[in-house]
């Protein structure tokens, strides 16, 4: 999840882009890894129809289940927990 919230905000940041295409670009790569990507929420602060202009912040937070072994308990037991993650960047995009 934190890889695929970087890649989405470097998009933002140097290639511009609107919330909407930073929300598509990170649902694809969590599609490359193969889960669920309905099971995941992603909100951004930034605008659905412009793109983020220079010196202008974007957030993106994303939220979803992680899956883990825990091993707390000297056996291994399947857990699953939601987590969020939420990053914060400057656009340096010029137009």
């Amino acid at each position: 999840m934190v890889n695929a919230v970087n890649l989405g905000l470097e998009r933002a940041a140097i290639v511009g882009g609107t919330t909407t295409e930073v929300r598509n670009l990170i649902k694809d790569q969590l599609k490359h890894t193969g889960v669920d990507t309905g099971l995941f929420s992603i909100t951004g602060s930034g605008s659905d129809t412009s793109r983020v202009a220079y010196g202008q912040y974007i957030t993106i937070s994303i939220t979803g289940p992680r899956k883990f072994t825990d091993w707390s308990s000297g056996n291994p037991v399947s857990k699953s927990e939601t987590v969020t993650v939420t990053k914060t960047i400057m656009s340096q995009y010029l137009p």
